[in-house]
């Protein structure tokens, strides 16, 4: 049992259960020995709950089988998070004394429970404590913003202490320097860990994102060293399908026919494994990015989104293990129904309702199609009760953010986001089937949350108010809702046909739109300053790695405006919004109290530079992973607006069709705020 449990903690789950699955079958009723196998087999990523199951049916009562079917349950996809952690505790009082059982529990928690819970439970734990236990506080440690490196290393000291072959006192250390781009110290506990245990895939991994971001290392030596340790991991462990996908990953840029090569070896030994839905779904999302690209250029393909359809039914036909991907695949394919013109209602019907019963997530999404099918078709029964599903899973969706993040003011803001979609689609719904007392009750609540963000809230508004005979409060909406971002794309329309209805065509709607425009504009900007920080709080310092060389300290930006957008590449606002923010540093190049910087926070950055010049972005980049995630950033895009004593005076979340205009209104309040006389921001502050 020792071998197997070693390997478990070793993180080479694969490994492990093809050791314990051997060890069986001399000792087949070893119960220890049996429970950890299963541990590892539902690590590896298959499901052993149906044999945790079957363990508990031959063994009923037994501590070790309560145990196995905990740490089954765990890492099930479907079911870990309702049904684990009240499983740990049984098995904790089937076991009271052991430390394993103690461990399980607090894994529990750490992966399925509240933060809050979790740090209670490391504060006192509810059992003996061992290297792993240590090792596992460790691990949570890790995702708490403001932990610092002394308390890491006391950590991985304690677990070091208690067992010199701890696995992870050096191996998340590394991680933990990893994710502070500091590459080169990061490979050297990494390598401490892969001497511990040499055929972990997860470790590997880690190494080699250690070797990409080594600047040490020129090219031609990184591609080497992956080479070579990319083979020996498949060497020793190319039966193993996490191998298989972390070896696919790294070969994903440098080395393309491995890259497909494994990811075909994937699909065609491990079919029902989640890494080869990993690789199904990435397939057909890839087909779908390239929709988006040609949709974008004006440039339809009839064919190539008939083989898009394919795949997706193909997906859908062959359910993944992941509730979350299989939502994702019925989303995509009730978009493709519904971005055809000629799809008839019955189709755009079958397709929300074949999507409804698996989506959990993105349940404002749902709501959006609620609406599609209440406004293009003649099924608003079917889609009210489309959108009251989405309302109903709200709380479950609240619930799941309160326990997964730390930032509850964070999960309020998402709360109020959510209930606002939620309330203006219902709202819409109703407004369709002619329940306006009702519609304008839902689409108050919507109002009355404060998130007024979104354009579609608005064109929710303005047809409840055209519906009341009130035309000019409508136009006065919708002009203000041309200002969100999409603002252009889902608002114009409503207007101009609101304008033709008023009119019989649209001549003089140009000048129309100007002047409502002209109207909003003051108010806008009033609002908009009026959103500064009472008490202005210093930016977080930081050094951060510049793209291209050379290093940035936060020390450096006292004395001028600092504009500071986080940005990632896989957020589809922030790379609509990019080419503005060039045009904002451009305006304000040659102005040398403001500087215009951007953070990014992808964590492979390698293709960065080429990425940037391939839209003709000349941007600064700074990379801050690390500080973004430590100082609680996780909307994004989110600028930050410093002024010229470093404190942070406006924030942005979010993406603005309208950036250099309210970015600039921003920056010039703050000059504004600099060059004031002292006497007259003392009578400002009353």
């Amino acid at each position: 049992m020792d071998r197997v449990r070693r390997g478990y903690h070793g993180r080479d789950w694969w490994g492990c259960a093809r050791e314990g699955a051997t060890l069986r079958l001399q000792y087949p009723d070893n119960a220890p020995l049996q429970a950890w196998t299963l541990l590892c087999v539902a690590r590896s990523g298959e499901d052993a709950v149906p044999l945790a199951d079957a363990m508990l049916s031959e063994r009923p009562g037994d501590p070790w089988a309560l145990f196995a079917r905990a740490g089954a349950l765990i890492d099930h996809p479907g079911r870990g998070e309702a049904e684990s952690i009240p499983a740990a505790r049984i098995a904790q009082t089937a076991l009271p004394d052991h430390p394993d059982a103690t461990w399980l529990l607090g894994r529990a928690l750490v992966v399925h429970g509240a933060h809050s819970e979790a740090a209670a439970f490391f504060a006192a734990p509810t059992g003996p404590t061992s290297a792993q236990l240590h090792a596992l506080e460790l691990a949570f440690t890790l995702d708490t913003p403001d932990v610092d490196a002394q308390r890491v290393f006391a950590l991985a000291e304690q677990a070091r202490a208690a067992d010199p072959r701890c696995v992870d006192a050096e191996f998340l250390p590394g991680l933990w320097l990893l994710n502070r781009r500091r590459p080169a110290e990061a490979e050297v506990l990494v390598r401490r860990a892969l001497e511990l245990s040499p055929h972990s895939a997860a470790m590997h991994s880690t190494l080699w994102s250690a070797i990409r971001q080594a600047d040490h290392r020129d090219a031609a030596d990184k591609r080497a060293a992956l080479e070579a340790d990319m083979r020996l991991l498949l060497l020793t462990r190319g039966d193993a399908p996490e191998a298989l996908m972390a070896a696919r990953q790294v070969s994903q840029d440098m080395f393309k026919e491995t890259y497909e090569a494994l990811s075909d070896e994937l699909v065609a030994r491990f079919p029902d494994h989640q890494q080869a839905d990993w690789v199904r779904y990435e397939r057909f999302y890839a087909l779908w990015q390239a929709r988006n690209d040609r949709r974008q250029k004006g440039a339809p393909d009839p064919a190539a989104d008939e083989r898009l359809g394919r795949e997706l039914d193909a997906f859908i036909a062959r359910p993944p293990s992941r509730p979350a991907l299989l939502g994702s695949a019925y989303q995509h394919r009730y978009q493709l129904v519904r971005d055809d013109e000629a799809a008839a209602p019955e189709a755009l019907l079958a397709a929300v309702q074949a999507w409804a019963p698996h989506e959990q997530r993105n349940i404002h999404s749902l709501a959006d199609a609620a609406v599609e099918l209440a406004e293009r078709t003649p099924y608003r029964t079917e889609a009210e009760a489309i959108a009251r599903l989405a309302l109903q899973r709200l709380d479950a969706r609240v619930a799941q953010s309160r326990a997964a993040f730390r930032d509850q003011a964070a999960v309020d803001g998402e709360a109020a986001y959510l209930s606002t979609a939620l309330h203006g689609a219902l709202g819409a719904v109703l407004l369709a089937q002619g329940r306006r007392a009702e519609a304008r009750a839902e689409l108050d609540e919507a109002w009355s949350q404060g998130k007024r963000d979104s354009p579609k809230l608005f064109v929710h508004m303005a047809a409840l108010a055209e519906a009341e005979g009130r035309i000019a409060d409508a136009e006065a909406l919708l002009a203000e809702g041309l200002s969100r971002w999409r603002g252009e794309e889902i608002c114009e329309k409503p207007l101009k046909r609101l304008y033709q209805r008023q009119h019989g065509d649209d001549r003089g709607y140009a000048a129309h739109r100007q002047q409502l425009e002209a109207a909003v504009r003051d108010r806008r900007r009033a609002a908009l300053l009026a959103t500064a920080i009472a008490e202005p709080k210093p930016l977080s310092p930081f050094v951060l790695p510049r793209l291209g060389g050379g290093e940035v300290r936060s020390e450096s930006l006292r004395g001028r405006i600092a504009v500071i957008n986080l940005w990632a590449k896989w957020c589809g606002p922030c790379v609509s919004e990019m080419p503005a923010l060039q045009d904002l540093a451009d305006a304000f190049a040659g102005v040398p109290d403001v500087v215009v910087s951007t953070v990014n926070v992808d964590t492979k950055t390698d293709d960065l530079a080429a990425w940037l010049a391939e839209r003709g972005l000349r941007l600064e980049v700074l990379l801050g992973t690390r500080y973004a995630s430590d100082n609680g950033y996780n909307t994004l895009p989110l600028t930050l607006f410093v002024d010229h004593d470093g404190r942070i005076v406006f924030t942005h979340e979010g993406a603005t069709e309208r950036l250099v205009e309210e970015f600039t209104w921003r920056i010039e309040a703050l000059r504004q705020r600099a060059s004031a006389p002292t006497s007259e921001l003392v009578r400002a502050a009353g």
